[in-house]
């Protein structure tokens, strides 16, 4: 029975990365423009990161899909997530924890041009 629990606790952890792991995917295409602003980067080695721009949406649904899943395993599931060595308040935590990161990291792209026209 302990491995069934430290199974299901895993599940839950393993959805959660993933799901972040895609939304910070879902930016490489804008991650150099964003190195080149924010830190005056310029290197010759980034101007190939938006060729990736073709795997953005794929990736904010997959980080979609994949938070909606972890939502569904903590609240919705009629087999409640079995927690051992963490507790479900810590997982609770961390899940709402990482939303406000999920959403910041695939909106940016859209947001940070309109809060520099919104600053001039």
């Amino acid at each position: 029975m302990t491995t069934s629990l430290s199974n299901s606790l895993k599940g839950s952890v393993v959805t959660l990365l993933a799901a972040l792991l895609a939304a910070a995917a879902s930016t490489l295409c804008c991650l150099g423009p964003l190195l080149y602003l924010v830190f005056g980067i310029s290197a010759a080695g980034l101007t190939g990161i938006p060729a990736l721009s073709w795997l953005q949406l794929p990736m904010i649904f997959l980080s979609v899909g994949l938070m909606l899943r972890g939502f569904w395993r903590l609240y919705l599931s009629p087999r409640p997530v079995c927690v051992n060595v963490v507790s479900r308040r810590a997982l609770l935590w961390l899940y709402w924890l990482s939303v406000p990161l999920l959403l910041a990291l695939m909106t940016y792209p859209y947001v940070l041009p309109w809060l520099w026209e919104w600053m001039e």
